[in-house]
């Protein structure tokens, strides 16, 4: 750019920008080929990064008489220019862009509202160069912008919001210290700047009211737009500076804005803008000023908005219901945080809750969920929820909330002129699964309202739902025999059954307490209800599943004798309707049954499980009838495998508390009846694939009359009992009672008490039997084992479509009814998994009686553990249910018989596995297979899943091997199968720094110890951020011990070391995983580098790294300044600078065009001097004349 030849190159400059403006025009043109919008388009693009002109030729552009489109092209050349190019260019050529930019501010009239944004930016960026130290004059030039009208006004709002965007909200001016200096200068001069703000809202406010009333729209509208843009630009700074400027002058501005929100042209960005105050975050002393919106004006305000809005149900009104919701929300989390504060209660929270209240009511669900968060607050509080306003708005709010837990169907269509929930559902959600999430979550988060309310009000809330419950039931008189699940009967049973369970759980916590008389009457009640209807039938089972616990209240010293008596005479009815439940429709064939049917007959035998565990005591004195209720269900011969062994695994459960061994022997012995022979028949059927795949039909066709139908029970029905008496069966968990029972098997050599289970010595010899199925299992996946399966059975061995759809994420939906080959895949996959069940919950209660079995370790070695051919969805629940289980119990005495072996086998094994399994998905990705549209539901991204999953369990068995850490929460919690690819936050808990004695025994081996170590490595830089930072905790502990042993030569130092970089450049993007990945490589270099010097060239390799750099981590790390076991702040630091290039980036910035922003002189801040000592005056502190005699008054 030449500005002192500008005269006579201005006439070429204007050829330039004629033919830009030409080029710019064509691109948009709809009715040119393709190649010539290709070619303009690169022609504007080349100009813009290689031509001197760029600036006076977008200047040219943004000041001409040319189209919107072009100026707006012109502009940003200009702001390209200032934005890549100001380093490069003279001193001369930059005051000729600030001259000209600050001219065309002060000229304005700019017509499309984007452009005002457009010249914004260029000014900002400008500012992000100069201001304060080089430009001091600034404010005073926008100043006087502001004067020349209100076009040139919303201009420089732009320059303010744009500004604090980059430097404050969003921060993406990456340059520490020009951002300080901008800030600084910023926090300085904003009591300025917000007196600026006000006087623009008052003036124009005002304005725009004495126009309107006049009748001047366009001048109305004028000033209109001028509020907007400063409330805009006000929503920047709220939520970031001091809140003393906030609330100056006595909370003016948060007064304009409650005022604001009853002005229709201003209310949705007076909300926003009043959103980011009441969501503030930082400390109590800071937020404390905010308590000013707590005032009966403020929350009036608020309240007549609401109002005023609901009243009129259109488009416009509607969103703002929606943003004021979110802002009562905030105020509701500011209220509870800021109580002590709090001043005037009884004046304000009337009018807050009505508010409220006013908006649940809403047949919006958004709305609803937007503010539930209040309700809970309140009714958690423990001030809050006592007080008079809050106990009388529940009743109100128990008639409003309830409703909207009643199930509602996303419509079809859209067509719809009610102002209903599903009308409001179409306009908030696209599609039916996004509303189905959303419903979900909002009716969690109510119930847990209904929950924490039975606390602040027991005896309203209580009242409420006994009301409620007698209404359902008193409406099944008039239900059909047959109904779905959109029956309005149905609708309303769910959701009181939810209700009912989540109040009655608190019962035992509340005070008052309701009346346990009316409990037990409700109850009688639902044992009396005879619905005919299988789906009402269910659901009035989750009703007594939540009343039974006024039995237990009733069978307590507290509730009293006669309540008592009531109590032990309605108990056997309650287990008789039980029963009658679970033997529905008994006279029909299992495999002919309704699945409403099914349900109901599952839901009566797994609430018998529920209250065998809930309530044993309960239960223990009417054992007897309850035993003989079973064995006469068991006697009929319509009850299903699942069923028969449920109800046993009730009657175990219960008779725990006998605390006698030879009484729970005993039960044992009957409950698996002649199940030790049908094993001994089936045995051989379990000798090998073939033979399995005869006796369950893989290798014939399927039929509806299937003669191995009953093989497939007799065998289905003897695991699955097996499983059930090892599950349910335990040891007191009182070793007073458990001695005395005659649990006590002897002593530790440590002294340690040891203890039989009653069912070991039944289901010990069962064993060999289910690792032979499991053997023969694993055996159909053999080279030679697919060859037995009927082609009607081709898919048998692959993952069920349930597993399917929760490893993709999809939601069920209308699944079409399964056909017997989907059966038996069903059931070939829930033998394996019952197998794998079977050996974890033998390692759980069985304990040492499992671990001293004879040959137990080759035994799961031929078996179970036998996985060479198995694919990654049979590995997992080896993994996840039997390997990690049995490690974890594995006592120390038994650790180098049993634990080590298997991991002898097991870990060099899942190394190349998960080798290969990484390598395929690598060359999925490299041939764009798992990245193509449309195959979210495609083998390959079901395959990537599988591995990732897979991995992770993995992860976890070596957890426990290593550090012996057991299961870690986020795997406890149930998320295992829905799990993403975005890591989890940094768990609080400190990563373990020693390995534990089987970790040291496992690294030590020569099978194991290499496998363990390479697969931690290895997991850090396979393409699964939550399986790197799992690796990540185990990393340091496994490298250290091998390191203590003497296992690590020098090209294992450098290859750890090469792993955790390479990790960095993999997973680098994540704050979780970079953080943990560099304390990592900084203890593994510290400790490394003393003992394998070549390691540093490792970090040499890494391109461009600064030497200076790597001597200077040498120094920090040199004997006499390190600490060991200590991650010092600055050489972490330093480590990441030397590895910037490599720590990888997100993709939104792997190819970012890098802005190079110079740093000004610092701003020398003003330092208050210290206060000098009187002793430093010049004449002293002047002791001597302190009591000297003063001269009397005259």
């Amino acid at each position: 750019m030449n500005v002192d030849g500008m005269g006579e190159v201005g006439g070429e400059v204007a050829l330039i920008a004629d033919e830009l403006s030409r080029a710019v025009e064509l691109t948009l043109n709809p009715t040119v080929s393709h190649e010539a919008r290709n070619q303009a388009y690169n022609a504007c693009e080349s100009f813009k990064e290689s031509s001197p002109w760029c600036a006076q030729a977008g200047l040219l552009l943004a000041s001409g008489q040319y189209s919107a489109v072009v100026k707006h092209f012109g502009l940003q050349l200009m702001e390209h220019t200032v934005k890549y190019r100001w380093t490069q260019i003279t001193q001369a050529e930059k005051i000729f862009i600030k001259e000209n930019a600050m001219k065309l501010l002060y000229i304005g009239g700019w017509e499309p509202g984007h452009l005002n944004d457009a010249l914004a930016r260029v000014i900002v960026e400008m500012i992000k160069r100069e201001w304060p130290q080089q430009w001091p004059t600034l404010l005073a030039e926008l100043s006087d912008a502001c004067a020349r009208g209100h076009a040139h006004t919303q201009i420089v709002l732009h320059v303010f919001l744009r500004l604090v965007e980059d430097v404050a909200t969003l921060q993406t001016l990456e340059q520490h210290q020009r951002r300080k200096d901008i800030y600084q200068a910023l926090t300085s001069n904003m009591a300025e700047i917000f007196a600026f703000f006000m006087r623009l809202i008052e003036l124009h406010v005002q304005e725009f009211r004495e126009h309107t009333a006049k009748g001047d729209a366009n001048a109305a509208a004028s000033n209109g737009r001028v509020v907007q843009v400063v409330l805009l630009t006000l929503t920047g700074f709220v939520e970031w500076v001091s809140t003393n400027h906030v609330v100056m002058n006595n909370g003016r501005l948060l007064q304009i804005l409650c005022i604001l929100l009853q002005d229709e042209a201003f209310q949705l960005p007076a909300a926003e803008c009043l959103l980011q105050v009441v969501n503030r975050k930082g400390s109590t002393k800071e937020r404390k000023p905010l308590m000013i919106l707590f005032s009966e004006d403020a929350i009036s305000c608020i309240h007549r908005a609401a109002v005023a809005s609901i009243n009129v149900p259109d488009e416009k009104n509607y969103l703002f219901l929606k943003k004021l919701s979110q802002v009562v929300a905030g105020l509701g989390q500011q209220l509870t945080s800021l109580w002590n504060y709090a001043t005037g209660v009884e004046f304000w929270m009337p009018v807050l809750l009505e508010s409220v209240l006013l908006l649940t009511s809403h047949p919006s669900l958004t709305l609803t969920h937007a503010v539930s968060g209040v309700w809970l607050c309140v009714f958690r509080h423990e001030h809050a929820s006592r007080l008079p306003a809050v106990a009388a708005i529940v009743p109100r709010w128990l008639h409003a909330a309830a409703p909207k837990l009643l199930k509602v169907t996303y419509p079809a269509t859209r067509a719809s002129g009610a102002h209903d929930a599903a009308t409001y559902a179409c306009i908030d959600y696209d599609s039916e699964q996004e509303f189905a999430v959303f419903f979900n979550r909002c009716r969690t988060e109510i119930l847990d309202c209904f929950r924490h309310c039975m606390c602040a009000a027991p005896l309203v809330t209580w009242a409420y739902v006994e009301q409620w419950t007698r209404a359902a039931l008193d409406k099944v008189e008039s239900c059909p025999a047959e109904l779905d699940h959109t029956h309005p009967l149905h609708v309303e049973w769910e959701a009181l059954s939810q209700v009912l369970d989540v109040v009655l759980s608190r019962l035992l916590h509340c005070e008052p307490r309701p009346n346990v008389v009316e409990g037990l009457q409700l109850l009688q009640r639902c044992v009396a209800c005879t619905p005919p209807a299988p789906l009402i039938l269910s659901l009035l089972l989750s009703l007594v599943s939540a009343l039974f616990v006024f039995l237990s209240c009733a069978c307590s010293q507290v509730a009293g004798p006669g309540v008592g008596v009531a109590g032990a005479e309605l108990l056997p009815r309650v287990l008789d309707k039980i029963f009658a439940a679970l033997l529905t429709d008994n006279h029909t064939p299992p495999a002919r049954r309704t699945r409403a049917v099914k349900n109901v007959r599952r839901h009566a035998a797994s609430l018998l499980v529920k209250l065998g565990s809930k309530y044993p005591l309960l239960l223990l004195p009417v054992f007897g009838r309850l035993h003989e209720m079973c064995q006469a269900a068991l006697a009929r011969p319509g009850l299903s495998a699942v069923e028969s062994v449920t109800i046993q695994e009730a009657l175990l459960l219960v008779s725990n508390h006998f605390c006698c061994y030879e009484r729970q022997s005993a039960l044992v012995a009957q409950v698996l009846g002649d199940v030790s022979s049908r094993w001994a028949a089936l045995a051989p059927h379990l000798a090998s694939a073939a033979s399995l795949a005869r006796l369950i039909g893989l290798d014939a066709a399927p039929a509806a009359a299937d003669e191995s139908g009953d093989a497939r029970r007799t065998l289905l029905h003897a695991l699955t009992l097996t499983l059930g008496v090892v599950k349910r069966t335990t040891v007191p968990a009182d070793p007073d009672k458990a001695s005395r029972g005659g649990f006590s098997a002897g002593t530790t050599p440590s002294g340690n008490p040891i203890w039989r289970n009653p069912c070991t010595a039944h289901v010990l010899p069962l064993f060999p039997h289910a690792l032979a199925l499991a053997r023969a299992l694993h055996e159909l996946h053999a080279p030679g084992g697919t060859g037995v399966l009927h082609a009607a059975h081709a898919r048998a061995l692959q993952p069920p479509a349930a597993e399917r759809r929760n490893l993709l994420g999809l939601a069920e939906g209308d699944a079409p009814p399964p056909q017997p080959h989907d059966r038996m895949q069903t059931y070939v996959h829930t033998l394996h998994d019952n197998v794998c069940h079977l050996v974890g919950a033998a390692a759980t209660t069985l304990g040492r009686e499992l671990f001293c079995a004879a040959g137990l370790a080759r035994a799961l070695l031929g078996s179970l553990l036998a996985a060479e051919h198995l694919p990654d969805h049979w590995l997992r629940p080896i993994a996840r249910h039997a390997l990690k289980p049995l490690l974890l119990h594995c006592p120390p005495a038994h650790l180098a018989e049993l634990a080590l072996p298997l991991l002898d086998h097991h870990a060099p094994f899942m190394l190349v596995h998960l080798s290969q399994r990484w390598e395929y998905i690598a060359s999925l990705y490299e041939s764009g297979k798992l990245e193509e549209e449309g195959s979210n539901e495609s083998q390959e991204v079901l395959e990537d899943m599988l591995v990732r999953h897979l991995t992770r369990e993995h992860l976890e068995v070596l957890k426990v091997s290593l550090v012996d850490g057991g299961v870690s929460p986020e795997s406890v919690t149930g998320a295992g199968d829905m799990e993403d690819d975005s890591p989890p936050p940094a768990s609080t808990q400190r990563a373990p720094e020693q390995v534990s004695e089987l970790g040291a025994m496992v690294l030590a081996s020569p099978r194991a110890g290499p496998a363990v170590l390479h697969t931690v490595l290895r997991a850090l830089t396979w393409p699964d951020s939550t399986s790197s930072l799992r690796a990540t905790a185990l990393a340091w502990p496994a490298l250290r011990a091998a390191l203590d042993a003497g296992l690590v030569g020098d090209a294992e130092a450098s290859g750890a070391l090469a792993a955790v970089l390479q990790a960095l450049r993999a997973h680098g993007q994540h704050d979780a995983n970079q953080a943990a990945l560099l304390a990592l490589a900084v203890q593994a270099y510290e400790t490394l580098r003393p003992r394998f010097p070549h390691v540093a060239g490792v970090l040499r390799a890494i391109p461009d790294v600064d030497a200076h750099d790597l001597r200077r981590l040498d120094e920090k790390l040199a004997p006499g300044n390190a600490k060991q076991n200590k991650i010092d702040k600055t050489k972490r630091d330093l480590f990441k600078k030397i590895t910037a290039r490599l720590i990888g980036r997100n993709v939104g910035q792997l190819f970012k065009k890098e802005v190079y922003i110079l740093d000004l002189p610092h701003i020398q801040s003003a330092r208050r001097e210290p206060p000098r000592s009187a002793l430093d005056a010049p004449g002293g502190a002047g002791l001597p004349g302190l009591f000297a005699p003063q001269p009397e008054p005259t």
